[in-house]
């Protein structure tokens, strides 16, 4: 007879293991759905991001921002927070702007993404885009501009 004795396990991952696994996962999940889709036509991407992007918005007003440099806090502090990522940010009520010093996700596509050149030119341009569409939400205008292989500006006007 086999007596199974029970065993509570307990986190002990540090951040930034935290961070680098959130970022891995989702980072794999989103190339994989976005491959899927990207079969589907022009309309289904359009969907796809269209969905992922009311999300992240209902997140961000539900923080309450209303300013450009309210939003610019609120995004880097989420982001360094759930992926590690590195960020600086400022501005003032008007306009603000939030640089990437490293970018948790994009990190974690680029290892684990294994990207052509083509798609990596295609993720920044769907970068920009979606700075653009995701700003109008909050009223304002939304600027990326791409600083080398590993940087971004963003910047959202009011």
């Amino acid at each position: 007879m086999i007596t199974a004795t029970k065993q509570l396990i307990e986190s002990k991952w540090t951040n930034v293991q935290i961070q680098k696994e959130s970022a891995r996962l989702l980072a794999s999940q989103w190339m994989a759905a976005y491959g899927v889709i990207c079969k589907q036509g022009e309309a289904a991407i359009k969907e796809f991001e269209t969905v992922t992007r009311n999300e992240k918005v209902a997140y961000f007003k539900a923080l309450k921002v209303t300013t450009p440099m309210e939003l610019v806090k609120a995004l880097a502090e989420h982001e360094a927070n759930v992926f590690g990522s590195k960020m600086e940010i400022w501005g003032d009520d008007k306009q603000a702007h939030l640089s990437y010093q490293s970018c948790g996700m994009w990190n974690a596509i680029k290892e684990h993404g294994h990207m052509t050149k083509e798609q990596e030119a295609m993720m920044s341009k769907q970068m920009e885009t979606c700075t653009s569409e995701f700003a109008k939400e909050f009223g304002f205008k939304g600027e990326t501009k791409i600083e080398g292989e590993n940087s971004a500006v963003l910047t959202f006007t009011k």
